[in-house]
């Protein structure tokens, strides 16, 4: 599947059209779980963890997955990753853009 356009701002606040980088940049919300569902799949096998759900649209990486918490994501190599919130997920964690 090729990366929607979407319309970002550039540093004069003009609009430029651009290919989809984030999860939340993608047009509709069907097309987002979707592609969570994918990046959660990505992310598990990366850090290693086990998955209880997707991640949330609206919340970060590690509550997707078993017995995290936010202190245990601070230490985790991964750290960065997991205190994403799921808006914020790159695309290059899904299948389907790459």
């Amino acid at each position: 599947m090729i990366r929607p356009q979407y319309e970002a701002l550039d540093v004069q606040g003009l609009p430029y059209l651009r290919l989809a980088r984030v999860v939340g940049e993608l047009p509709t919300p069907d097309v987002r779980l979707a592609a969570l569902v994918e990046a959660t799949a990505a992310i598990a096998e990366k850090t290693g963890l086990n998955v209880v759900k997707r991640i949330p649209f609206g919340a970060p990486v590690f509550t997707a997955f078993e017995g995290m918490n936010r202190p245990k994501a601070k230490h985790h190599v991964e750290f960065q990753l997991l205190l994403t919130m799921g808006d914020e997920v790159s695309l290059d964690y899904c299948q389907s853009y790459n």
